[in-house]
């Protein structure tokens, strides 16, 4: 499963990661529960409140932040600038993640008939 998770980087850049390829690999381990970004109570504090935020907003929202997050190497920095955002900025971005997850699960599953 974590082969699946977490793609390999390309020969030519063995040791970076693309924001566009971290992106996938956050997306992909949040799919099977894993968030290694947020903390518990950021989740805890931001998940219960309902809003409605349509797909493209949260994925220009999302990837808009990922492309921030990229010039850190390590969890523990990309942890730190989300820290630094303000509250809002960043329930904001775990709703849009969220709904980028849902939206990628739900075109995965097969429709019911």
């Amino acid at each position: 499963m974590c082969e699946k998770i977490i793609e390999k980087s390309t020969p030519s850049t063995p040791l970076e990661s693309t924001p566009k390829v971290e992106y996938r690999n956050y997306l992909e381990m949040a799919k099977y529960g894993h968030y290694p970004l947020f903390f518990e109570e950021w989740l805890n504090e931001t998940l219960p409140v309902e809003s409605s935020m349509p797909t493209r907003k949260a994925t220009h929202n999302v990837r808009h932040v990922f492309n921030l997050l990229a010039r850190h190497n390590t969890v523990e920095r990309k942890r730190t600038a989300l820290i630094s955002m303000d509250k809002v900025s960043r329930q904001e971005f775990i709703r849009a993640f969220f709904r980028v997850v849902e939206e990628d699960i739900l075109k995965e599953t097969k429709t019911l008939q």
